[in-house]
């Protein structure tokens, strides 16, 4: 048996290329369509659409900015996965 060489991933971290297209296709499958979709749009708003007002603290910031890459992480994948099934 052969070991798959991982690549690093749109979240940094290294996986096989079966693991990266289950990943996709499970973001696909939760967020390419319906209620799923109009939720990632949601989260979207609140995270990527939102903008802070000068003097916001930096804890704040922080945390935001974790949230929109989590909510980009999510997005990545859900088109990567569209794009499989295409």
């Amino acid at each position: 048996m052969t070991k798959q060489k991982g690549t690093v991933s749109i979240d940094g971290r290294g996986y096989t290329r079966d693991t990266e297209i289950d990943l996709n296709s499970k973001a696909y499958a939760l967020f390419g369509s319906g209620i799923g979709k109009d939720f990632l749009a949601y989260l979207e708003g609140l995270t990527t659409q939102n903008i802070h007002p000068a003097g916001t603290n930096i804890e704040v910031l922080a945390h935001a900015e974790g949230a929109r890459y989590i909510v980009a992480i999510m997005k990545a994948r859900c088109e990567m996965g569209r794009k499989q099934h295409d």
